[in-house]
């Protein structure tokens, strides 16, 4: 994109100085010539016909003059139109280039990915070596199933890496295809009409032309790089799959082999690995691989670890709930929710979230258990009784061992003693427990004593008898899970009841309907828990064998395989994630208004809710957020909102105005807040208790135990009364009579001092007593005195109708029932016969 033809830029500057000296003199002198013509002309009139022709040629002139207007105001339009996308393409590119350079400055880390290479190909020999090459002559599954997991890290670590060049490739070639695509515009390629102007936008387009020059040559390099470091990581991509393909091969040879004699076990040679060094060999095979696990599966980790935070926090909740409602100390049964909130959050979620790793490795599913047996000891620290703290202490030093045997990847001597060791211990002292323990004894625990035993029985004669060391190995670790499983199992089936228990007592409480905790006290296990005991155990047994991966690999890809319907792309596992976090965050609102509402059985006259009306916003502020993320996790395009809308503004104005309009008004009654929970409102002529706003409809409370579901359009459309809006106060007032004689005086002091002795009449405002009106029976007193609640008026008016009746009969003071006179008329004996 360059210029030719054009002379030196000072001699243009000169020359194009001159001609505007030149061009501007001549212009001046023609004015004065046109001037005096014309005043000429107006001096010396012409004939009648030459003044018509005079006339003519003058209307053609104009004419003419307008004609060239006109074109030159069409030329300067153009050139200024261009001259204005020309400014906008200058500042384009310059953005655009600034933009590229910081992403080439920042953007790629070259280096960082060589020696990421460099250090995933260091591990990748570490994992191979004696499985695929130095082949060691006995060959153990422990060994060959961290292999094929480190492998299969390894490949994840590497698609990351390429991930993330191929992102910073297609930023590039983005802002490349834009700059060239503005280069190239016509714009750029026309020339101003004056020359100073043509010198000066030449020398900005000479400066823009070749930064472009030297950011495409930056650009090629970068490229080159980036294509460079993607055809490596490829390669070694394709060795690692190689390598996944000849171990899994290996592995299914082995577990087929499984039954087979792996040869002489117990005989030391002098090429045999011993335990020591076994060992060292294990610790650094397993550290890596549970370092990339844990980096490669970071989000899924702390998502783990948030679940147990939410748990906790849940927990604190609800004890803090029981504590203020004053039935904490009426709990009879289980409470280690309320004694080990943190202990109990923990056990849960990583026994359950356990199950949501896909294939991790042993070390890190033996750390998750680690941490959970800890948290049951402390769980269990006072529902155990004396005998169950013994035995599950003894299973806790033999699923360590059991845990600890596992993680030694190769094969010594020493370590087959060791199986032997643990094997033995399992089986004695479970078929103690058996024959002694029996007041512990559940179904459960006795099935899984015997499931026990049976592996631990067949590992030790595996080994001896047939010197299969894989298989005796695995049956051992299978023993130790099984019991380990019935411990987890159970205990955090348990609590879990115990949370739901607990939660229900509280929600149905809250809704006037008050339950015996001691009800809750029996713990049920019916045919689905008992399948999904099963289900839990086979799982944990078999998760890391070749078989359950050959079954789990090709549904795991049938629900990742992309597919598209017209525009859109989508996967089974992305329309399930959306469906989970949608369901999530409806959980979560329901929680966090259940953990804000409070008990009717626990009412406190001078408290309102704390959030109120407010939780209706949180429940929004919640949905919103959680169809957000589900909408990003899912990788469904933002954008389709639009259409969603769309289609709901369609539906809004075929019959959904009455939907919206209770939509809209719960947010009006959040923010407004005209009502809140627990205030007393009077709607309908009718005085009810406010129960819960919800996003379309609230809930109310009759007095006679009713709940009515009103929309929250109706809620703002009547006309309403709060009785409880700014203050719980309340002012009544009671009607009497006294006889006609009575001292009144005597009757308002007496009435005085029963105001003043009731101890839920204020003093402040003070009770007021009016004589009102001389009725035909009585004279009518007023009383008007303030409760500090509304739930008190009745009661205290009830209270204060008893006294003043009492009151009243002790000091003589009638309250006279309604009286009339009836006068009676004799007629004469004459007018009653003619009747």
């Amino acid at each position: 994109m360059k210029f030719y033809n054009i002379i030196a830029n000072n001699l243009i500057y000169k020359i194009a100085k001159r001609q505007f000296f030149i061009s501007k003199t001549f212009s001046i002198l023609f004015f004065f010539l046109f001037q005096l013509y014309a005043l000429y002309s107006q001096n010396h009139p012409l004939t009648d016909s030459t003044k018509s022709d005079d006339k003519n040629s003058s209307y053609n002139k104009i004419e003419n003059l307008l004609k060239l207007d006109e074109e030159k105001s069409n030329t300067l339009f153009k050139e200024n139109k261009i001259s204005r996308e020309r400014a906008e393409l200058f500042d384009a590119i310059s953005k655009n280039i600034q933009k590229a350079d910081l992403t080439l400055k920042t953007g790629i880390d070259y280096k960082g990915f060589t020696s990421e290479l460099d250090y995933v190909i260091k591990l990748k020999k570490t994992a191979i070596d004696g499985i695929i090459k130095n082949k060691n002559d006995f060959q153990t599954l422990r060994n060959i199933t961290v292999t094929s997991i480190m492998l299969k890290e390894l490949q994840t670590r590497v698609e990351i890496q390429l991930t993330k060049i191929k992102k910073n490739r297609t930023e590039l070639s983005e802002i490349q295809s834009v700059i060239d695509s503005l280069s190239i515009k016509k714009s750029l390629f026309t020339l101003p009409k004056d020359s100073l102007r043509k010198s000066l936008y030449y020398e900005r387009y000479s400066q823009m032309n070749t930064d472009v020059d030297l950011l495409n040559k930056r650009f090629k390099d970068a490229l080159d790089s980036i294509s460079k470091l993607q055809i490596i990581g490829s390669q070694f991509k394709y060795d690692l799959q190689s390598d996944i393909i000849e171990t899994d091969n290996i592995r299914k040879n082995e577990f087929q082999n499984l039954l087979h004699s792996d040869g002489e076990i117990f005989k030391t040679n002098t090429g045999n690995t011993t335990f020591k060094e076994a060992f060292f060999y294990s610790v650094t095979k397993v550290v890596i691989i549970l370092l990339f696990f844990i980096t490669n599966h970071f989000n899924a980790i702390i998502l783990m670890l948030l679940a147990a935070l939410c748990l906790i926090i849940y927990l604190f909740f609800l004890r803090s709930k029981f504590i203020k409602e004053g039935i904490h100390k009426n709990v009879n049964f289980s409470k280690q929710i309320f004694i080990h909130p943190v202990s109990c959050g923990i056990l849960i979620s990583f026994t359950i979230f356990n199950f949501l790793f896909i294939f991790p490795p042993f070390a890190f599913t033996s750390i998750i258990w680690f941490i959970s047996m800890v948290a049951l000891t402390i769980v269990n620290k006072e529902h155990f009784c004396k005998k169950e703290n013994f035995v599950w202490r003894i299973y806790v030093v033999l699923i360590l061992s059991g845990l600890y045997d596992n993680n030694i990847l190769i094969h010594s001597v020493a370590e087959v003693f060791l199986i032997l060791f643990i094997a033995s211990a399992s089986t004695i002292f479970s078929i103690y427990n058996l024959k002694k323990s029996k007041e512990i004894l559940n179904p459960f625990f006795k099935y899984s004593l015997i499931v026990m035993i049976i592996c631990e029985i067949g590992s030790i004669l595996f080994i001896l008898f047939d010197e299969n060391y894989n298989l005796g190995k695995l049956l051992m670790i299978n023993g130790i899970i099984t019991i380990l499983m019935y411990y987890l199992f159970t205990n955090t089936y348990r609590l879990i009841v115990d949370i739901l228990k607990y939660s229900n007592f509280l929600k149905e409480s809250n809704e006037g309907k008050p339950q015996e905790l001691n009800e809750f006290e029996t713990i049920y296990y019916g045919p689905i828990i008992n399948v999904l005991f099963v289900a839990g155990w086979l799982i944990s047994i078999v998760k890391n064998s070749y078989f359950f991966h050959a079954i789990l690999d090709p549904i795991i890809s049938f629900f990742n395989e992309p597919r598209t319907i017209g525009d859109i792309n989508y996967s089974y596992q992305s329309i399930i994630v959306f469906f989970f976090i949608i369901t999530t965050s409806v959980l979560i609102a329901k929680i966090v208004s259940f953990l804000t509402s409070s008990s009717s059985n626990s009412f406190n006259a001078n408290r309102k809710n704390r959030f109120g009306s407010w939780i209706l916003l949180i429940q929004i502020a919640i949905f919103s957020i959680g169809i957000s993320l589900a909408f990003i996790s899912s990788g469904i395009p933002v954008d389709r909102l639009t259409i969603i809308i769309s289609a709901l503004g369609v539906g809004i104005g075929f019959g959904l105005q009455t939907l919206v309009n209770n939509l809209v008004s719960g947010l009006i009654i959040a923010f407004e807040k005209p009502v809140n929970i627990n205030d007393t409102i009077e709607i309908g002529g009718q005085t009810v208790t406010m129960k819960s706003i919800g996003i379309r409809s609230s809930v109310v409370a009759t007095f006679d135990g009713a709940d009515v579901i009103i929309p929250n359009g109706d809620l703002l459309s009547q006309h309403l009364t709060n009785w409880t809006l700014s203050n719980n106060k309340k002012r009544t007032d009671i009607t009497i009579g006294v006889a006609y004689g009575t001292n009144l005086e005597e009757a308002k002091t007496i009435l005085e001092e029963i105001l003043k002795n009731h101890s839920l009449v204020l003093e402040n405002p003070v009770p007021i007593i009016w004589f009102k009106d001389f009725n035909t029976s009585a004279i009518d007193i007023v009383i008007k005195f303030w409760v500090s609640h509304i739930n008190f008026a009745n009661d205290v008016k009830s209270d204060l109708i008893i006294l003043i009746d009492k009151t009243f009969r002790e000091n003589n003071i009638e309250i006279p029932f309604p009286q009339q006179d009836i006068h009676i008329i004799k007629k004469e004996n004459k007018e009653s016969e003619k009747e």
